[in-house]
């Protein structure tokens, strides 16, 4: 949260991935560039100090080199100091005799040699490293002392002024912060421009979005050459036109088929009216007219409830009263009020199976009512329909209707599940339904989380299947 809020804070544009992505850029590249120039700045420091101790060890050895060469004669020794500290400007060298005294001195500044604690913690054997000194007036010196046996014991002190290391190490250190000033400019320029180029895609991705209307839910933008990362996008979007079409074909589908039920029972309405309106009748003739509206009325009263109940069914938050349900109970209910419909039309009803299913009694029921009356409506006299419940090895609950008559055409069967969709009149028996039964079959199991199937054979009989899950086939 603390590097997301950073990052807004930084960039000024938090919903900008081009300026997301040049910040990072920029911030990388001043570390990368930070991070090299402090390495090579430790270098440089560290080669110049070994460069700095390497000459103080070497002027002691000079020194104990004309000692050897010279025993004795200080005349030389003062000649070699003399000469060092006019040949390289900035290096002091003092030598000691065993008591202390000063055999040989360049000139140097009184601050260096005077004080007893300059050398006091100085290193003296020529392969140590020498150590950093600061003077009372701030200036830095690189000190080193080594003590050496010849005639006599000898002790060399040396020291080198830092001031020229300094000022290039300054100037170093100048060239680093210029770079980095340099390379954020350049990074936050160049970073930015590569960006918005490499987020042209997303540019037109979103203006091919955005030219989609419901004409256009036919194209598709996953055939263009997108990048690796906006594909998924492409293809996932083009699944979404796809599903969107499909619900705009069949919205329309459903609304022309709504019109069509609703205008044939409105015609026969309107049509009776106008007769009986034509000219006097007897009242018989108007209770006849009244009776056959009320037929009409009551279809177009169930027509609504069952347009009203599918509504609900695809509503999202659509939740139901779920109870373990004995099957046995539940089929035997549906059966005794179907008893007298099958009777009146000579079809034998049986219903056998036991278990129990974790659903919904009322829209249980009303599935299995939809299939019992389906399955009388195209099954002949003295035929047979069949309700039959098993648990599966899965344990999964099935309940299956079977009726013995005409049976469905193969190229009908991918759609009788859809709305208001009806096979040849040749299977209606009594007149037709509304075409919703099996459409309501089908919302009820998916609220239910189950299937349907259905498999039929022309001549030889339907068979409807509802499969419950299996958490639902043990109580």
């Amino acid at each position: 949260m603390f590097w997301k809020n950073g990052t807004e804070a930084a960039i000024g544009r938090p919903g900008s991935i081009a300026a997301r992505l040049t910040f990072w850029y920029a911030l990388l590249s001043i570390a990368l560039i930070a991070s090299v120039g402090s390495v090579l700045y430790w270098v440089l420091a560290d080669r110049l100090q070994q460069e700095n101790d390497r000459l103080l060890a070497g002027k002691i050895a000079e020194v104990r080199a004309v000692l050897k060469l010279h025993p004795n004669d200080y005349a030389a020794l003062r000649e070699e100091v003399q000469h060092e500290a006019d040949t390289l400007p900035g290096i002091y060298i003092r030598v000691l005799n065993a008591q202390e005294d000063i055999v040989a001195d360049s000139p140097t500044p009184s601050a260096i040699f005077d004080s007893g604690e300059t050398f006091a913690n100085a290193p003296h054997a020529i392969d140590e490293h020498g150590r950093d000194w600061f003077s009372s007036d701030g200036k830095k010196y690189r000190l080193m002392s080594g003590k050496f046996q010849e005639d006599a014991l000898f002790t060399v002190h040396t020291a080198m002024s830092l001031s020229k290391e300094a000022q290039l190490l300054a100037a170093y250190r100048g060239s680093v912060l210029l770079s980095v000033v340099i390379a954020l400019a350049i990074a936050i320029a160049g970073g930015y421009l590569i960006a918005r180029r490499e987020m042209q895609p997303a540019s037109r991705l979103a203006a091919i979005v955005d030219e989609l209307g419901a004409g256009q839910l036919h194209r598709r933008v996953g055939d263009e050459a997108w990048p690796l990362e906006l594909r998924p996008l492409a293809t996932n979007f083009d699944r979404l036109l796809s599903r969107l079409e499909n619900s705009f074909a069949r919205i329309s589908r459903f609304s022309a088929d709504i019109a069509h039920e609703l205008r044939t029972p409105l015609h026969i309405l309107r049509g009776e009216a106008e007769i009986a309106l034509s000219r006097d009748r007897s009242n018989e003739d108007y209770r006849a007219c009244i009776e056959s509206s009320m037929d009409e009325y009551d279809r177009l009263s169930h027509m609504v409830d069952a347009l009203l109940f599918l509504a609900r069914t695809e509503q999202p938050a659509a939740q139901i009263d779920k109870k373990w349900l004995g099957v046995e109970q539940e089929i035997g209910a549906v059966c005794a009020f179907y008893q007298a419909m099958a009777d009146e039309q000579g079809i034998t009803l049986i219903a056998h199976g036991t278990g129990k299913v974790l659903a919904d009694s009322g829209l249980l029921r009303r599935a299995l009512g939809n299939l019992v009356a389906n399955a009388l409506r195209h099954t002949p006299s003295g035929e047979r329909v069949v309700i039959e419940a098993k648990t599966l090895r899965n344990n999964a609950a099935e309940i299956t209707v079977s009726d013995t008559g005409c049976g469905i055409a193969p190229e009908d069967l991918p759609r009788v599940l859809e709305r208001f969709y009806r096979v040849d009149g040749a299977r209606a028996r009594q007149g037709q339904g509304s075409g919703l039964g099996l459409a309501i079959v089908q919302s009820i199991m998916h609220l239910h989380g189950g299937t349907v199937s259905i498999q039929s054979e022309l001549d030889r009989g339907t068979d409807v299947t509802l499969t419950f899950p299996a958490a639902a086939g043990t109580a």
